[in-house]
């Protein structure tokens, strides 16, 4: 059995579990980032004083056994009313914490193990952390939320407090063959894990193989005009060690596609480095031709980082 340790957030690391779930050989864990700070996450975080459930919800769906009516129910989101903007999934993992004595970990477990997860969900820290971040301009912008909107170079992130690991996270580690990071936002799913200073220091002494799943697109208001070798040196810088392997989409997208992405500042992520590490691969696809959506063929993209592990 290879033990998996998966590093992120959301959506993108979302799609990689749903690939590695199947895969009867490894032992997954994905440890997810706990500084959103917007939309219904946002609004439980800053409400009830848990951490925001949002991106572990998305997790646990994934890794769920089957995605069924019960999945269905855990991404729905209200349009209208004084519910207008949450996700039921996120309610249910807030009144799983009131139910488990104020336990957000129990939460996660409980609902894990109702859905028979492949896999083990677990949030970085159980504290509640705000990401900070410094602009070349000089600006010092706190929260989420607000880096985003702020737009600009940043120079430089940190938490707004000393963040206390959640000790399971740290044992995951330590037990890790591999860590995969990504895919995911470069600032706000990925590098925050590492500004919680004992899951860096796990990190940097784990004799686990690391290997870094670029975005395929850049992010409006945090990587805009990013290029591979800049995402890959501000993980490296932040983490404190070298990532093993680079795994890089390849795929062409019709150019109606990416003129929508340009209108919003956002295209794809150049590969601008002549490096043994980087493995490519026609690794993503198009949701809705309509308002398209590039994504991570789950797949795909699980398919190559078991070759990786073997």
């Amino acid at each position: 059995m290879t033990n998996l340790v998966a590093i992120g957030g959301g959506t993108g690391l979302s799609q990689l579990l749903r690939g590695l779930k199947w895969y009867e050989e490894l032992s997954i864990v994905s440890i997810v980032a706990v500084t959103d700070d917007g939309g219904s996450s946002g609004i439980i975080r800053q409400d009830f004083e848990i951490p925001p459930p949002g991106d572990v919800r998305n997790n646990i769906v994934a890794l769920a056994e089957k995605e069924s009516l019960i999945t269905d129910l855990l991404s729905y989101r209200f349009e209208e009313g004084f519910l207008g903007g949450h996700n039921l999934g996120n309610i249910i993992l807030l009144a799983l914490t009131r139910i488990n004595g104020n336990s957000f970990p129990l939460a996660v477990k409980s609902l894990s193990d109702f859905l028979n997860t492949k896999g083990r969900v677990l949030p970085c820290s159980c504290d509640m952390l705000r990401l900070v971040a410094s602009f070349e301009n000089g600006d010092v912008v706190f929260g989420e939320t607000s880096i985003n909107r702020h737009g600009g170079k940043i120079k430089e992130v940190w938490l707004d407090t000393v963040a206390e690991p959640f000790s399971e996270t740290i044992a995951s580690l330590e037990k890790a063959d591999h860590i995969v990071l990504g895919p995911g936002s470069l600032y706000t799913s990925i590098i925050t894990n590492f500004l919680v200073r004992e899951v860096k220091e796990t990190i940097k002494k784990s004799g686990a193989k690391l290997i870094y799943i670029s975005n395929i697109m850049t992010q409006p208001g945090e990587t805009e005009n990013y290029t591979l070798s800049q995402h890959v040196s501000q993980i490296e810088y932040y983490m404190g060690r070298k990532i093993d392997k680079i795994v890089v989409n390849d795929s062409s997208f019709p150019s109606d596609v990416l003129e929508r992405y340009k209108e919003k500042n956002s295209v794809p992520v150049l590969q601008d480095m002549c490096d043994s590490r980087i493995i490519t691969g026609d690794i993503a696809y198009i949701i809705n031709r309509e308002k398209p959506i590039i994504r991570h063929d789950s797949n795909k993209l699980a398919k190559i980082i078991v070759s990786l592990l073997e």
